[in-house]
C-alpha cells in the first residue's frame, strides 16, 4: 500500500488473541472476489472473525463471476459466504457489521468491497459501536442490523440460519425485541446526535432528511457525490426545498456522471473537489477518484451532515414523495458544535463549470443479462449438490459444474419447491455451476457451490471458536494428548451447561445493558422450523464440529510418523546408523513424572469419561425435550475422541511414563499407585462409558440416510470401540479382564451389529501409524484377535 492508502478493516479492533468480534455481514454494490477472497478475507481472519457474510448486488455479482476461473478462488463457499441481493434498483448499501460476544461495532459508508473501494479511491466512513461498558449507540446498532436481516428473506434457509440464528445467539446484543423508532435522532455523544437514512416501504431518504432537518432555515448545501443525474434533478430539487439556501457542489474534474444536461441555476455552484484538504491527498503512482458521498446542510445555528451510499441521484435520494428504487444506507449527524466540512477537508475553494463528458450509462443501472433462468444458490454435501432457482427448471436442462481445469454435466432431479438436486461426487476444490441446455450453451448465471461441511466449522459459538483455534495449532505445532482431553473436558462441560439451558426460551432484556456473568454460552430454544435438511447446522447437536479435529489429530500422527521415517532415512543415507539409533529412541518421548503429577494423569482421564457420561445424558435430556433422537455425528466424535484421549493417558502412554523424579524409596508404591489409577480410570469408568455410548445408538435412530460422511465417522466410532477392546485385553489385569471382560464384549458386539464390523485389512491401515507413533504398545495381531472374537 502506498502512504496514503488505508485498507478500513485494519481498524477493526482485535480484542487479544481470541479477537473482539466473531461474525461479520458485509454488504457491498460491486465485489472484486479475487481481492476479497486473497486480502480482504485475510485481514478479517487475522481479526479471529470467523463467521463472513457477504451480501452484493445481484447483477454486479453476475458480471464478477463472468471473470473469475475456480483456480484462482480458494475460499469462497468454505471460509464465507455470499448471497446476491435483487432490488428495484441497484443494491447499493456499504455496511461493515462486525458482532462479538458483547460487543457490536457497524463501519458503513460508500466503499465497495473492491480495491478501489478499501483503499485507493476517495471514500467517507463512518461508524458506530457499543459493548459491555457503554451501550450509548444501541438504538443506532440495533436499527442497523434491522435493516441488515430485512434482506436474509433473498437468503436461502441456510444462510437465513447463520445469519438470524448463529449469530445473534452468540451476542448479547442484536434483540429483534429492542424497540426503535426508524430515523429518529439519537444521542452519539455530548453535542452531537445522529439518525440512520435508507429507503423503506413508508419513505425516501430525502423525504426522511425533510422531517429532521428545518429546510427553510438551511442557508448552504454543500454536496459531494462522483455520480449525478444527467439534468440535475437532485440538485434542482434541493435548491427548491431550501429556497433560502445556495447549493455548492463538489465535483471532480473527470466525473464521468455529470450534471451535463442542467441548465444553468443561480443557486446552484460546481467546485473543484481536487482543490479542497481532502481532494490534495493524492498518490504518485495512482489518480484517486473521488467516490466519497457527503451532504452538508448549514442553518444560523446548527450543522446536518449525512454521509452514506446514496449519490445526488433520484435513484438514491428519491423525491420528497417518492422513496428512491435502489436500496441505500447513510447517517445524518446533527451537531450545534461540529464544524463537519473543515473535519472532512471540504472547504470549498475554486469554482469550475460543470463538467460535460458524461459516460453512456449510469454506474447504477441494472443490466439485463438476457439469461431466462436464475440460480439463486448451490450447497454440496456427501455427494450431494442441491441448487436453488427462482422459478421452475423445465425439463431437459442439465447443470453444468466446473473446476477450472474440467465440466462436468449433469441431470437435475425436483425436490420440492424451488430446490433442485443431483447425486455428485466431487473433489475438495472450488467448484461453479450454472444451466446449461441440451446444447451445453449457458442459460443462467453462475455460482460457486458452498460446501455445508466446510461452513459449519465458521458457526461463531464458543465451542465452534475453541475447536477451530485448537485445530489450527495441532496443524502448525504437532498434537498433545493432554491437550487434548484438557480441552474436551472444556468443551463437552460447556456442552452440558449448554445443552441444560436449550429447553427454554432464549430471553434478552432490551434495558439490560450487561453480559451476567454465569452465562457463559447463550441458551438456544429449539425451533422445529429449522428441522429439516436445508437448515442442519440449527439443530444443536446437528452441526458436524468435531470430525475436522479428530482427522487433524489423526493426521499429526501420521505426520510425525513420517517425519521421523524421512529423518531416519536421510540420516542412514549419511552412512550415521548410530544418530539413527539415537533419533529413534529420542522420538519415543518419554513422559517424566513427579510426585505432585502421580494423581493428575488418572483423575483427567477419569473427569473427561465422566463428562461424557454426562453429556450423554443431556443428550437424553435434549431429545426428550425436542422429539429428535437420531443419532448424529457430533454424538459419535464425541465419543470417539473421548475413548482416544483417555485410552492415550492410560494405555498408549504407558510405557512412557518415567518415575525417575520420585524418590528412591517410595518409588515402587508411587508406580503401583499411578498404575492403580490409570486402571481404575480406562477399565471401569471407560467401560462405563463405552455401554452408555451403545445403549444411546441402541436407543436412538439412525439417520433416515446414511451419507458417505455418516458412514466415515460411524466407521471411526468403530475402529476406536475395537482399539479399546484389544487394548484393555492386552494391558489389563487378569483379574479385571476376568469380572469386565463379558460386558466388553457385549458392548462392543453391540456396536459391530449396528455399525458393521470393519475388515482387518481397512483397520490395518488406520491403526499401524498409531501402533507405531506409541512405541507398539499394540501390535495388529491384538487387533485381529479382538475382530474374531466379535459375533
Amino acid at each position: 500500500m502506498e502512504k496514503n492508502e488505508h485498507a478500513i478493516l485494519l481498524d477493526i479492533p482485535s480484542g487479544g488473541k481470541n479477537g473482539k468480534y466473531h461474525s461479520a455481514v458485509l454488504t457491498t454494490y460491486a465485489i472484486d472476489l479475487i481481492h476479497f477472497d486473497n486480502q480482504l478475507l485475510n485481514m478479517l481472519h487475522r481479526k479471529q472473525v470467523c463467521s463472513i457474510n457477504v451480501f452484493a448486488d445481484t447483477n454486479q455479482m453476475d458480471k464478477s463471476m463472468e471473470y473469475v476461473s475456480p483456480i484462482y478462488i480458494r475460499h469462497i463457499g468454505k471460509e464465507y459466504s455470499i448471497t446476491s441481493i435483487s432490488a428495484v434498483g441497484a443494491f447499493h448499501p456499504k455496511i461493515n457489521f462486525f458482532v462479538g460476544d458483547d460487543a457490536v461495532l457497524v463501519v458503513f459508508g460508500t466503499g465497495n468491497l473492491t480495491v478501489t473501494g478499501h483503499g485507493k479511491n476517495h471514500e467517507a466512513f463512518t461508524g458506530f459501536m457499543i459493548d459491555e461498558t457503554d451501550t450509548t449507540h444501541r438504538p443506532l446498532i440495533e436499527e442497523c442490523w434491522q435493516y441488515l436481516c430485512r434482506f436474509t428473506k433473498q437468503c436461502n434457509d441456510y444462510d437465513h440460519n447463520r445469519i438470524l440464528r448463529e449469530i445473534p445467539e452468540n451476542c448479547t446484543f442484536l434483540d429483534s425485541s429492542f424497540n426503535i423508532v426508524p430515523h429518529s435522532m439519537c444521542k452519539v455523544q455530548e453535542g452531537l446526535n445522529a439518525a440512520l437514512l435508507y429507503n423503506d416501504s413508508q419513505s425516501g431518504i430525502l423525504q426522511q432528511i425533510s422531517n429532521l432537518v428545518p429546510l427553510n432555515e438551511v442557508q448552504t448545501i454543500t454536496l459531494l457525490s462522483p455520480y449525478f443525474d444527467e439534468y440535475g434533478e437532485s440538485l434542482i430539487t434541493l435548491s427548491q426545498l431550501c429556497p433560502n439556501s445556495t447549493v455548492n457542489v463538489l465535483i471532480h474534474q473527470d466525473c464521468a456522471l455529470p450534471p451535463s444536461g442542467m441548465l444553468p441555476n443561480s443557486s446552484i455552484h460546481f467546485y473543484d473537489f481536487s482543490e479542497t484538504k481532502r481532494g490534495k491527498i493524492a498518490f504518485k503512482t495512482y489518480e484517486r477518484q473521488l467516490h466519497a458521498k457527503v451532504l452538508h446542510f448549514k442553518t444560523n445555528d446548527a450543522e446536518y451532515c449525512m454521509v452514506g451510499s446514496a449519490n445526488a441521484t433520484l435513484a438514491g435520494l428519491g423525491t420528497i414523495t417518492h422513496r428512491g428504487i435502489n436500496e441505500e444506507f447513510g447517517v445524518l449527524y446533527h451537531s450545534t458544535k461540529q464544524d463537519f466540512l473543515s473535519t472532512l477537508g471540504l472547504k470549498t475553494k475554486k469554482r469550475i463549470d460543470v463538467p460535460t463528458n458524461r459516460s453512456k450509462h449510469s454506474n447504477e443501472a441494472p443490466s439485463e443479462t438476457g439469461r431466462r433462468l436464475r440460480l439463486l444458490s448451490a450447497y454440496y454435501e456427501s455427494g450431494k449438490l442441491n441448487v436453488y432457482s427462482n422459478e421452475e427448471i423445465p425439463d431437459g436442462v442439465l447443470l453444468s459444474i466446473d473446476n477450472g481445469i474440467e465440466t462436468l454435466v449433469s441431470e437435475l432431479k425436483h425436490d420440492k419447491g424451488n430446490r433442485y438436486s443431483t447425486d455428485i461426487k466431487l473433489a475438495k476444490t472450488q467448484y461453479t455451476c450454472y444451466l446449461v441446455d441440451k446444447d451445453k450453451k449457458s442459460i443462467s448465471n453462475k455460482l460457486f457451490v458452498n460446501w455445508t461441511e466446510f461452513l459449519a466449522t465458521t458457526n461463531p459459538s464458543k465451542m465452534s471458536r475453541n475447536l477451530n483455534r485448537f485445530i489450527s495449532r495441532i496443524e502448525n505445532e504437532g498434537y498433545d494428548g493432554m491437550e487434548v482431553a484438557d480441552m474436551l473436558s472444556d468443551v463437552m462441560w460447556d456442552l452440558v451447561n449448554d445443552a441444560g439451558e436449550k429447553v427454554s426460551p432464549k430471553i434478552k432484556v432490551s434495558s439490560e445493558d450487561k453480559r451476567q456473568s454465569d452465562l457463559s454460552l447463550p441458551e438456544i430454544k429449539y425451533n422445529s422450523e429449522y428441522d429439516n435438511d436445508d437448515a442442519k447446522s440449527s439443530r444443536i447437536f446437528q452441526i458436524d464440529r468435531t470430525s475436522r479435529l479428530i482427522e487433524c489429530i489423526e493426521e499429526s500422527i501420521k505426520k510425525k510418523i513420517r517425519s521421523i521415517d524421512d529423518a531416519i532415512i536421510d540420516e542412514e543415507e549419511e552412512g550415521s546408523a548410530e544418530t539413527s539409533n539415537n533419533r529413534e529412541i529420542e522420538e519415543q518421548e518419554d513422559i517424566f513424572l513427579s510426585k505432585q503429577l502421580l494423581k493428575g494423569y488418572g483423575e483427567l482421564s477419569t473427569s473427561l469419561l465422566m463428562k461424557y457420561q454426562k453429556m450423554i445424558s443431556k443428550r437424553y435430556e435434549q431429545v426428550k425435550a425436542t422429539g429428535d433422537g437420531v443419532i448424529t455425528r457430533d454424538d459419535l466424535n464425541f465419543f470417539s475422541l473421548s475413548m482416544f484421549a483417555a485410552m492415550e493417558i492410560c494405555y498408549l502412554n504407558k510405557f512412557r511414563y518415567k518415575f525417575d523424579q520420585i524418590p528412591y524409596s517410595s518409588r515402587n508404591f508411587s508406580q503401583k499407585q499411578f498404575y492403580d489409577s490409570l486402571e481404575r480410570s480406562i477399565s471401569n469408568v471407560g467401560l462405563d462409558s463405552l455401554e452408555k455410548f451403545v445403549k444411546f445408538c441402541n436407543t436412538m435412530k439412525l439417520p433416515a440416510q446414511r451419507d458417505e460422511n455418516f458412514n466415515k465417522v460411524s466407521s471411526r466410532s468403530m475402529k476406536y470401540a475395537i482399539l479399546y477392546g484389544t487394548l484393555f485385553n492386552r494391558l489389563s489385569h487378569i483379574e479385571t479382564i476376568r469380572i469386565l471382560g463379558k460386558r466388553l464384549q457385549k458392548a462392543v458386539d453391540s456396536l459391530a451389529v449396528l455399525f458393521g464390523k470393519p475388515s482387518f485389512e481397512t483397520l490395518t491401515k488406520e491403526l499401524e501409524p498409531l501402533s507405531e507413533r506409541y512405541d507398539y504398545v499394540f501390535r495388529m495381531n491384538h487387533v485381529e484377535n479382538m475382530i474374531r472374537s466379535l459375533s
